[in-house]
């Protein structure tokens, strides 16, 4: 990695981070200059980071304003994930028949990481083991195109995680995705597709409530 890309990296992950520890509000504007006088650095690796970041839905540029965090609508999350329970159904339909002992071996231990990151207080290792959770049954099917959907939109879904999840404030006990995933990893030990993508639906759409419920916890 030469040196260019490794301050964008540098400039990508300190905002980043500080989005995610709730260090940059939802609306909050972000210019190149504060950044760069944080960071010490120009402001060429900023610009890309901040390119970067736009791509993944975590901040907006506004033309002749700046950057601004993103604050997404109730709509937007509607539309990702209402979209998220009919491509994750499908892969389960997809993966359903071809599920092994191994597979389940993987998901059984992904479901510990997740215990592991709330225990931790690791945002980060959380939203990771989150994607792969969300990504099992297209990595299983083995359809390149519909992997790149769904990886697209847990990255979407990962952006209002970060703004909107009380990741930092909720006690295990009261955590719903851990029980949630679970049924997921019940029904597919069974090859029940429809229990499978009753469970995806209802996981989903509780995380969406949640999620609509919480505008910011900043307002």
């Amino acid at each position: 990695m030469t040196m260019k890309k490794r301050t964008e990296e540098l400039a990508y992950e300190k905002v980043k981070r500080a989005i995610m520890l709730k260090r940059l509000n939802p609306g909050q504007r972000i210019t190149e200059d504060w950044v760069s006088q944080e960071l010490n650095m120009s402001r060429t690796p900023i610009r890309a980071a901040f390119k970067r970041l736009e791509s993944e839905g975590l901040i907006q540029l506004v033309p002749h304003k700046g950057a601004f965090v993103c604050n997404p609508s109730n709509k937007e999350l509607e539309d990702v994930f209402h979209l998220r329970i009919m491509l994750e159904g499908y892969a389960a339909q997809l993966a359903i028949n071809h599920i092994s002992e191994n597979d389940l071996k993987e998901f059984e231990q992904l479901l510990e990481q997740e215990i592991a990151s709330y225990k931790s207080r690791d945002f980060e290792e959380f939203m990771h083991v989150n994607g792969l959770i969300h990504s099992f049954a297209a990595k299983i099917a083995d359809n390149k195109f519909l992997m790149q959907q769904v990886e697209t939109l847990n990255q979407w879904s990962d952006c209002y995680l970060i703004l909107r999840d009380e990741f930092y404030t909720t006690e295990l006990k009261n955590v719903k995705s851990i029980p949630e995933h679970k049924a997921i990893y019940d029904a597919y030990q069974k090859k029940d597709l429809p229990a499978v993508k009753k469970a995806i639906e209802l996981h989903l759409l509780s995380t969406l409530s949640d999620l609509s419920n919480q505008e910011s916890i900043f307002s």
